[in-house]
């Protein structure tokens, strides 16, 4: 009786009967088109990521060389900003810089910021401006004349103009951003410290009590 146990390939053709290089051929074939199937998935995968960024949201970045549009703000952006700058400072601090401002008085005044008071006296901008410009001609003019000049403009630009409306182009009303001071005594942490000129943001002063002195 026959031997059977030989298996037949799904072609009807007993393995028996194919030859074993042919075997051999057929699988490393087999293994070439997989190995180059998966080099064109990676080369595919590398060309859709070449040059493409993606933000943190999820969102292809702009591409190289592109930029942003930008727009001006509107009239109605424009006032709620200053709704928003207005509402942090004080009305009546205000009134007192603009009558500085205005008819070059000298107030002597404290002022409690953040951590820290500042005693001193009141001035304009154009105290305040003149006062680095002639010190930065004495230490800049004879051997950096370029650096006086710059510094001229910067402290020039500081000062506003003295018939400034009180109404601004926007149409809203003009709101003074800094306060000088001249003769000045910082008090923080028991510490004092003394300086000739100090600037400083309204926005940023809690109170203030007009004719107030640091005392001894």
């Amino acid at each position: 009786m026959a031997n059977t146990s030989d298996s037949t390939s799904p072609n009807g053709n007993s393995e028996q009967d194919i030859p074993v290089e042919q075997q051999s051929g057929e699988d490393q074939g087999t293994s070439d088109s997989a190995q180059e199937v998966e080099g064109t998935e990676i080369i595919e995968g590398d060309v859709s990521l070449q040059g493409t960024s993606v933000s943190p949201f999820g969102d292809a970045a702009s591409a190289p060389g592109t930029s942003a549009n930008f727009r001006p703000i509107t009239r109605v952006e424009r006032r709620n900003l200053w709704l928003k700058e207005y509402g942090e400072q004080d009305f009546a601090l205000q009134m007192w810089v603009r009558l500085v401002e205005q008819q070059d008085l000298e107030i002597e005044m404290m002022l409690q910021m953040p951590g820290m008071l500042i005693f001193g006296i009141m001035v304009s901008t154009l105290h305040y401006a003149q006062f680095y410009i002639d010190l930065n001609e004495e230490l800049h003019r004879e051997n950096e004349p370029e650096t006086a000049d710059a510094l001229r403009e910067y402290y020039a630009a500081l000062v506003p103009p003295h018939d400034q409306p009180e109404i601004g182009p926007e149409g809203l009303p003009v709101l003074s951003r800094y306060i000088h001071m001249r003769d000045v005594t910082i008090m923080s942490g028991g510490h004092r410290i003394k300086v000739p000129y100090w600037r400083g943001k309204l926005s940023q002063v809690d109170a203030f009590v007009v004719g107030a002195t640091p005392g001894e």
